[in-house]
């Protein structure tokens, strides 16, 4: 059985590279029960390498004493367009000294347009290609469910691709209050792509529909409502969940 981790997109990241607020927002990370930390970095922080670089190293040896993993998360869409892919790899190359356990991708290709052509769909693909030849970091992605139905004759093939261009773990984006619902999604998803490993991406952001979000649910009701889930995915080897985003998680 595989093991159960719990994550977080943390996007606003000064208090954790902050060497004043860094104990204590790592101690509330940790009394949330999350493991996986997936830290945004903004424009300033990629700006001033030799401060972030300092800043995240410190982190990662705290984060790691404390048993959890950091990751980069980076999540402009743009970056799969032929003019901006550049700026991305570049970006990735000042920052590959830095300490990370991961490299996440949260590009989503829906918010470029919708109906997605089947030429971004291979813009996207060839972008984790690029970044993982480059990558000093495991790849990993977050991606919406609907790319992971069953292959379609003349269909761009997403869980096909991903393993191919290097991605070994996908965070699947399926952000509903209906915990069976995306229980029984997610498992059928794993069991159709075994290749791949899986994460049950949830939200807990106040803008969504209400359906679609745990805007409102106490820590505990959270707390329990993962227990259910780990018990009910762990066996079809999704390896946790991940909260989007730290910033919105309840406080108590």
């Amino acid at each position: 059985m595989t093991d159960w981790e719990q994550g977080t997109y943390v996007w606003d990241s000064h208090a954790l590279l902050d060497p004043a607020r860094r104990e204590a927002e790592l101690e509330a990370l940790q009394r949330a029960g999350m493991r996986r930390l997936y830290l945004g970095l903004d424009l300033a922080q990629t700006q001033d390498i030799a401060r972030t670089g300092e800043a995240v190293t410190a982190l990662e040896a705290a984060a790691d004493a404390g048993g959890m993993s950091l990751s980069l998360l980076l999540g402009d869409p743009h970056w799969m367009t032929e003019a901006r892919r550049p700026h991305l790899i570049e970006l990735l190359a000042s920052l590959r000294e830095l300490p990370f356990d991961a490299l996440h991708l949260d590009l989503e290709v829906e918010q470029l347009g919708w109906p997605v052509p089947d030429a971004r769909v291979q813009d996207w693909m060839d972008t984790l290609r690029d970044v993982y030849a480059m990558s000093p970091w495991p790849l990993e992605i977050s991606a919406h469910h609907r790319w992971f139905e069953a292959a379609v004759p003349g269909v761009p093939c997403v869980p096909c691709a991903l393993p191919v261009v290097g991605v070994e773990r996908v965070s699947l984006m399926l952000y509903t209050r209906n915990a069976d619902y995306a229980a029984t999604r997610i498992a059928e998803i794993a069991e159709r792509w075994p290749a791949l490993e899986f994460r049950l991406a949830q939200s807990v952001e106040d803008f969504l529909a209400p359906y679609e979000t745990w805007d409102g649910a106490s820590r505990a009701e959270l707390a329990e409502q993962v227990d259910r889930w780990a018990g009910r995915l762990r066996p079809h080897g999704i390896t946790g969940i991940d909260w989007q985003d730290w910033a919105a998680f309840p406080p108590r």
